[in-house]
């Protein structure tokens, strides 16, 4: 029991150590300047720098706010554009606001765009999944008036389908360059 108790520790204080932003290491070798434009470049918000502050503390490496922030922002200049945006909506990437000194209304409009692509697109692989399904039940089915609904069902969904694809078209289409 005891080797369990000990095993979940060593889990869990694993887990918490992968939830600081720089490792020790890191935090002793760090380019401040070039981390931040990484930072930046991933869609950190400008605040991410205090998280440095608290995992670099531990070990007595006090963050170069400037120089990350020089960073930073030359990182978020290339993160806060069109293609990026709609990329992470289209990812289901959430958004920290790294983009609020970026003609961040524009940036939204590209990430809702690629979200809605996003959508679209789970939408069909839930059709295809439960096409996949019926046509299953189709070939178990015994009674004539079974695989006749089976048979509708199916053809309604491919319907839609078709709807789903036309969409997906017209959104990826829309893509910025």
């Amino acid at each position: 029991m005891r080797t369990h108790y000990l095993a979940i520790v060593w889990i869990l204080g694993s887990l918490l150590a992968g939830c600081e932003s720089m490792s020790e290491d890191q935090c002793r070798r760090a380019d401040w300047y070039e981390r931040g434009r990484e930072d930046g470049r991933t869609g950190e918000p400008d605040s991410y720098v205090d998280a440095h502050h608290k995992a670099c503390a531990k070990v007595g490496v006090v963050p170069d706010d400037r120089r990350w922030r020089q960073g930073w922002t030359e990182g978020a200049r290339s993160y806060c554009v069109p293609r990026m945006a709609w990329q992470r909506g289209l990812d289901n990437g959430s958004y920290q606001g790294a983009c609020r000194d970026f003609d961040e209304a524009n940036w939204l409009a590209w990430y809702r765009a690629g979200q809605d692509a996003h959508k679209t697109r789970s939408e069909r692989e839930a059709r295809e999944r439960e096409i996949d399904k019926l046509e299953e039940q189709l070939k178990k089915a015994d009674k004539e008036d079974d695989r006749k609904a089976l048979r509708e069902r199916i053809r309604q969904l491919d319907v839609e389908q078709a709807r789903l694809r036309r969409l997906l078209e017209a959104q990826l289409g829309g893509a910025p360059k």
